[in-house]
């Protein structure tokens, strides 16, 4: 009981940085750091610091990226299109997702603005789904 708890509070952390961004990046690295104490209070500080300091790093990238893409409303209907079509594959098939996809959201995958714009604007949520995963991977090597 006690590993699945464990296993829903990763995933927790994992969606909180997808959905909530530099905050949810804040909330998982809490939430991380109290699965360290958890599961390795004897050597909590020497796990700590290493995780603190890429943690850290994870959020500044973010940042950056964030700061990069300049939240223009194109971009920021592009990641919602992208993240809510990632979100309704979570409770439909592939296929059916798409389709819902396009019904209820609508908006194109590939805007028609300049590449780089594109490139930019998609690299927080690359970013963040890529902090999600490391959230799950890490926290499961803790455990």
């Amino acid at each position: 009981m006690v590993l699945i708890l464990l296993e829903w509070l990763l995933l927790l952390a994992a969606a909180s940085v997808f959905i909530g961004g530099i905050r949810g990046a804040l909330v998982a690295a809490l939430i991380l750091s109290g699965i360290v104490w958890y599961t390795h209070p004897d050597n909590f500080w020497s796990l700590e610091v290493p995780f603190l300091i890429g943690a850290l790093i994870g959020i500044g990238v973010l940042l950056y990226f964030v700061k990069k893409a300049g939240q223009s409303s194109i971009v920021a209907g592009l990641a919602g299109g992208i993240a809510s079509l990632v979100i309704f594959g979570a409770f439909f098939t592939p296929l059916l997702a798409v389709i819902v996809w396009a019904l209820v959201v609508g908006t194109g995958l590939i805007p028609k603005i300049k590449l780089k714009e594109v490139a930019w604007g998609v690299s927080p949520m690359l970013w963040r789904a890529l902090l999600g995963i490391l959230c799950i991977v890490i926290g499961n090597l803790m455990i």
